[in-house]
């Protein structure tokens, strides 16, 4: 169940003087470890030259204060002596041809140690090491390596929806095992979310170079936070490069799928641009259309009535042509966070329609872009880039994760423990640090507990937009839209030419609008409910077999880390999902009614305890009920372990043999 990985650097042939100017640009931590791998030599991890794990708060803060301190807390003089160690290091590496010692495995396990900062745990090194592959070993893909299983496999089509970054990554891993699969997308072009939104200043929330597949990481990414246009790119070049594209079937919709019970197959309805519809026949589906990509419409009366322009962020149409006009942006979550300073710089007039103001984090790298030092680095230094993917997914996740949990003795409103209360603190001195004006600093500091809301990455940008001359922050609420604009609770009239919705996307509506029905014609909409998805592990729903999702209910990441990593976690479990039908000569599998309920209470009990299911805050992760459906409240980690590989007791098996 392996396969390898082709080698992750190219031979270094630049010169001393071109190297010396590159190595400005790197990770200092990643760095060392790279020294480690040319070198041979420990030594220097015994040293007291040492990272430091900070929360992004604090690395934030501290990237941003007078200390001459970078990233991951090396002083300039720290890591001026890294560059040093490391110019030797690799003109030695060049000279002799690009060959590398070979380091024993506790000289492995003493890197992960030290950039970790702790000693890890036998669990979590392995881990670690799957997901850097140091070894070239690619574990996640499903090899077929007996006759039987391949012709098993070969008479078991599975029908992808969605063509964004879950659909693809399962079509590459489909067609690495040789399972004949279509993917069916709505859209007329890979990228899901990152394909439909597209407005001014739209991008990831996750570092780019973490924010990718494991085995296809990208070392071209122009920003250290990419734009969706660069998202896109590499969804497009991976479905490209794996061959898969020829696969999708774009322009497509599902409509409906229904389960037959005496063929153990789904039948799914799929409709073209043109509303031609089809009937398409599967064993299994694979659900990868996310949980937000249907836009929220705000419920404002006379919205239909304003004779202006009306967008949806999530349904940005070109440029919007913005630019001299006067424009009202209902919202101030993520998507309105970076659509405002975009607008502020070109609209004459600019009113924001605020109904809660949004913690967030320092990160002055929030828009920069990347060195071409740092490009290098990661094309040649040896195992460079793989130990910066590690440094940047452990370093967000293990520092922050304490500090979302609830104390239940805690007593307040602002905060749900001791440690997210010096957090709070923390938060509200940056957001204090950049607003001089006392009513607005009233307007934009949160009186909630920081993590009650999706945090948002901050560079000064959006508090400098709404302090910008034109630019109007408004926190009484809508009362109505009219023709000329919108009338407030307090009756003023705000004339605007353009609305923008930044209103956030029907995330409690799993697999909306599609009808789904199960066995005896059970509808997935009337077992959930309208808004109350439920799934094993996020994946798999009782009633339904061999229907599997991924990005499902409770999957969703606050501080645990990349989508992309738990995506991985979850195409790996599907895929052995299928070897065990396979193994076994069957062809459906059903999620026991028992292990679902059990493992959901579970979720709902870990989500109650946590910043976000506060029951100080109302957010987008719970439903009308307050059940939070959206996020999971494990660590990256815990969820590793649970979707390894399945556990057949968990199911109800049947079917002829294949």
């Amino acid at each position: 169940m392996t396969k390898h990985l082709q080698p992750s650097t190219d031979p270094i042939t630049e010169d001393r003087i071109y190297i010396a100017e590159a190595l400005k640009g790197v990770n200092t931590a990643a760095l060392i470890m790279s020294i480690v791998h040319m070198t041979g030599d420990t030594s220097i991890l015994r040293g007291s030259i040492r990272p430091k794990l900070m929360d992004v708060v604090a690395a934030g803060a501290e990237a941003e204060g007078d200390e001459p301190f970078g990233e991951g807390g090396f002083t300039q003089e720290e890591m001026a002596s890294v560059r040093a160690q490391a110019l030797e290091a690799i003109e030695s590496y060049r000279d002799r041809g690009c060959t590398l010692p070979t380091l024993d495995e506790d000289s492995v396990t003493e890197m992960f140690h030290y950039m970790s900062g702790r000693d890890l745990d036998t669990d979590y090194a392995a881990f670690v090491k799957e997901e850097i592959a140091l070894d070239g070993v690619d574990c996640r893909g499903l090899v077929l390596d007996d006759a039987a299983l391949q012709e098993r496999a070969q008479n078991f089509p599975v029908i992808i929806i969605g063509a964004g970054m879950g659909g693809v990554l399962a079509a590459i891993r489909l067609d690495e095992a040789g399972i004949p699969y279509t993917v069916l997308e709505k859209n007329p072009g890979i990228g899901g979310t990152w394909y439909e939104n597209c407005y001014p200043g739209c991008r990831v929330d996750v570092a780019g170079h973490s924010y990718s597949y494991s085995f296809e990481p990208n070392h071209d990414w122009s920003c250290h936070f990419p734009l969706a246009d660069d998202i896109r790119a590499y969804y497009d070049h991976c479905a490209e490069e794996y061959d898969v594209k020829k696969h999708i079937r774009f322009n497509t919709e599902v409509v409906e799928a229904v389960y037959d019970e005496a063929e153990y197959s789904w039948r799914v309805r799929v409709s073209d641009q043109d509303g031609r519809e089809e009937i398409l026949t599967a064993r299994a589906i694979i659900s990868a259309v996310g949980q937000l990509n249907r836009p929220k419409m705000p419920d404002i009366q006379g919205l239909d009535s304003f004779t202006g322009e009306v967008v949806h962020s999530g349904a940005w149409r070109g440029d919007g042509a913005l630019a001299g006009k006067r424009v009202a942006v209902i919202g101030s979550g993520a998507s309105a966070f970076q659509i405002i300073p975009e607008l502020a710089q070109t609209t004459v007039k600019l009113e924001v329609f605020q109904r809660s103001p949004a913690w967030m984090f320092p990160n002055p790298a929030y828009h920069s872009e990347v060195s071409e030092g740092q490009k290098w680095a990661l094309k040649k230094l040896p195992y460079y880039s793989k130990w910066y993917r590690f440094w940047l997914f452990y370093a967000a996740v293990e520092g922050v994760y304490e500090q979302t949990l609830a104390d239940e003795y805690w007593d307040s409103p602002l905060s749900v423990s001791a440690s997210n209360d010096e957090m709070r603190k923390s938060l509200s001195a940056w957001i204090e640090s950049q607003v001089a004006d006392p009513e607005l600093l009233q307007k934009v500091l949160p009186r909630y507990p920081p993590f009650g809301k999706r945090i948002l990455q901050d560079n000064g940008t959006y508090l400098a937009a709404l302090q910008h001359p034109d630019t109007e922050v408004i926190t009484t609420g809508i009362r109505a839209c009219v023709a000329d604009g919108i009338i407030t609770e307090d009756g003023s009239l705000h004339e605007v030419d353009v609305i923008v919705c930044a209103t956030g996307f029907h995330a409690d509506h799993f697999l909306f609008p599609m009808k789904i029905v199960g066995c005896k014609g059970i509808e997935l909409a009337e077992q959930w409910g309208e808004d109350n998805g439920r799934a094993y592990l996020g994946i798999t729903v009782p009633n339904f077999p061999n229907l599997f999702c991924i990005y499902g209910p409770n999957t969703n990441l606050v501080v645990a880390g990349s989508i992309a990593h738990n995506a991985e976690s979850q195409v790996n479990y599907i895929l052995r999902c299928f070897r065990l039908l396979f193994e076994n000569g069957l062809e459906a599998m059903n999620c026991r009614q028992a292990i679902h309920d059990q493992y959901n209470a579970k979720v709902d009990a870990a989500n109650a305890a946590t910043a976000w299911g506060s029951p100080l805050v109302n957010n987008w992760y719970k439903n009308s009920a307050g059940r939070i459906t959206a996020n999971l409240p494990f660590r990256i980690i815990d969820y590793w372990k649970m979707t390894k590989q399945p556990n057949p007791d968990d199911f109800i098996f049947s079917g002829r043999s294949l």
